[in-house]
């Protein structure tokens, strides 16, 4: 998965957008009839990425490494703002709405309209969410805010002085970060909306293991020697500097994980809902929202159940005659030892073989480091950290040794997944193109999680030495265990499955194991439309695929699909199928 602290974030863009637009010049008085043109349409987009990235520091240090370059010099060093009042930015959302319609999409250029399509489509969306604002959920066991925010502030680049300064002003309004989010929980608790006993217990339970050594916390060794290695300070100030941090991570962040914990076990009783959003008043309505936002797809809950089951059997039904046919293909599947094993190697390895099938990537670094002990029981296996779109050569993949040292994951494909011609390949070769800015405000884990699940599901294999045959099993078995979570998902929030339909439909499929089904609920539970994220717009990339290759024929390269799709960058699956009639279009009339 990529970090995810854009969130909650980029909620609030349309606050910023209103204000940029009058800065721009393009609030139009009723006597104006003339339509903006594109060049305004360009300043419009690049006031609105300014002060929407300087409204939070995290995204802002994440997005831009350098943001003075981008006249970005004066700005308030905030984590943003976790205030259950919405009514102002739906006001904004309104008034952007109108404000986007002043501009005539006709005569936009095709990057220009890509943006303005999705920028209305995320209007559309949000404002189709008024009522549920408190449905949201900022905490949860693995992608929740205080799960996050540790690695994203450890991981906080040190380029500059004020870098430095600029992290330790975050780090020390974590406390009052937390006050606000443990508000936000009251109000939802008063909604008839606040989370189990069970999903809080975990939340406690992580927050309690971050804090129990106070002076052993990893933030100190980490900022310890980011401090020893910065360049242009003297031994005295560089001494200040670990001094502070360490009255910081000791006190105002070890209290706000206190005041979390606090928080939570004061509120424990109020969750009147165990199991899915379907049991909360117009829970399954939030859950389509949801689903929405998470696989960016059109389609109906109902219609993506139905796609995820045919896929359920067509898959065992394929794979039932390939075994009949081939008897031996099952003890290669399970014997199958990939050629290289350390991460470094593999990367390296992953890196050296996609040419065939991908675009040749930009050279980019990249440092593979493992997830500290102390959040290893509630971090995903592995992650890749985004890097600043004018600082695309660092990259950063965590490890969970956790899942390394059981035997729960498999280096090569997750890395994959993770590195080439994953994440950080999609990062840096979409980042090292021409899209606008404000692109990159706009989060579309659909796009992201799906490309990362189908090059892994569809190349690890034959990149890894594995015969065609072989590689479509040890695909189509991994795609197959994550469409039955993404089914499960669906029955649990949207049909109220409870753990015991669970348990009888696992059973089908000669999963018996209790605790591993007890695991599984819990997890969709705590997390939903998760793990749509990875199978929906895994099957939409297949789908894209599929209908150039129809259309296409013969003429189908599929590095020039690739390459399409890595072009046009994050976007919702219904736009992109748009602007791939026009690439389809240009590629059949230039054979």
């Amino acid at each position: 998965m990529e970090n995810q602290e854009k969130k909650r974030y980029v909620k609030w863009i349309a606050v910023f957008l209103t204000a940029a637009l009058a800065a721009a010049g393009l609030v139009f008085a009723a006597v104006n009839m003339s339509r903006p043109s594109p060049e305004q349409f360009d300043a419009f987009l690049e006031e609105c990425f300014r002060e929407e990235v300087a409204g939070n520091t995290i995204n802002l240090h994440y997005i831009l490494a350098y943001p003075e370059n981008y006249g970005i010099t004066d700005y308030e060093v905030t984590l943003g703002d976790f205030s259950p009042d919405d009514d102002e930015f739906y006001g904004e959302l309104e008034d952007l709405k109108k404000e986007l319609s002043a501009f005539d999409r006709e005569t936009l250029t095709g990057q220009q309209q890509i943006v303005y399509d999705i920028m209305a489509d995320y209007v559309e969306t949000e404002l189709s969410a008024r009522e549920f604002s408190l449905y949201e959920e900022i905490l949860s066991p693995t992608t929740g805010y205080q799960a996050q925010l540790p690695i994203v502030l450890a991981e906080y680049t040190f380029r500059t002085r004020r870098d430095i300064d600029d992290y330790l002003e975050l780090a020390s309004q974590t406390d009052e970060a937390f006050r606000e989010i443990v508000t936000f929980e009251w109000e939802k608790a008063k909604a008839g909306l606040f989370m189990s006993d069970d999903v809080a217990d975990a939340i406690i339970e992580q927050c309690a293991e971050f804090i129990e050594e106070p002076e052993e916390n990893y933030m100190i060794e980490v900022f310890d020697d980011k401090i020893a290695s910065f360049e242009g300070l003297s031994e005295q100030e560089k001494e200040e500097y670990r001094i502070k941090n360490h009255d910081i991570i000791t006190g105002e962040v070890t209290e706000g994980y206190q005041v979390l914990i606090d928080g939570l076990t004061e509120l424990k009783g109020n969750g009147v809902n165990e199991y899915g959003l379907s049991y909360y008043e117009k829970g399954k309505e939030y859950y389509e929202y949801l689903v929405r936002n998470a696989t960016g797809s059109d389609l109906s809950v109902k219609k993506l159940q139905r796609s995820t089951e045919k896929f359920l059997e067509s898959f065992l039904f394929s794979m039932q005659m390939k075994i009949m046919e081939n008897p031996e293909l099952y003890y290669e599947f399970m014997d199958y030892e990939y050629p290289v094993t350390e991460p470094k190697e593999i990367i390296e390895d992953l890196k050296g073989r996609i040419g065939e099938y991908f675009p040749e990537p930009p050279e980019v670094n990249y440092r593979v480091k493992y997830v500290h002990p102390s959040m290893e029981e509630h971090l995903s296996p592995a992650f890749y950290l985004t890097t600043p779109v004018d600082d695309l050569k660092n990259n950063v993949i965590y490890i969970n040794g956790k899942y390394v040292d059981d035997g729960q994951t498999e280096l090569y494909p997750t890395l994959a997944h993770e590195g080439y011609p994953g994440h950080l390949y999609q990062n840096v070769y979409t980042g090292s193109g021409e899209l606008p800015l404000i692109r990159n405000l706009f989060s579309c884990p659909g796009y992201s999680e799906g490309w990362a699940t189908y090059v892994e599901f569809e190349y690890s294999g034959i990149l890894g030495g594995m015969e065609e045959e072989l590689a479509e099993l040890s695909g189509g078995n991994s795609a197959w265990a994550l469409a039955l979570s993404a089914y499960l998902d669906m029955a649990i929030h949207y049909d109220g499955w409870t753990k015991e339909d669970v348990s009888g439909f696992l059973a089908g499929y000669g999963i018996s194991d209790e605790s591993a089904v007890d695991e599984l609920f819990d997890l969709i539970v705590q997390e939903p439309a998760n793990y749509l994220s990875y199978f929906i717009g895994y099957l939409e990339i297949l789908n894209l695929r599929e209908k150039a290759q129809q259309k296409l024929g013969d003429d189908f390269d599929v590095k020039e699909f690739h390459e399409f799709f890595l072009r046009t960058g994050p976007a919702p699956f219904y736009i992109i199928e748009d602007y791939m009639e026009e690439w389809m279009e240009k590629e059949a009339a230039s054979r």
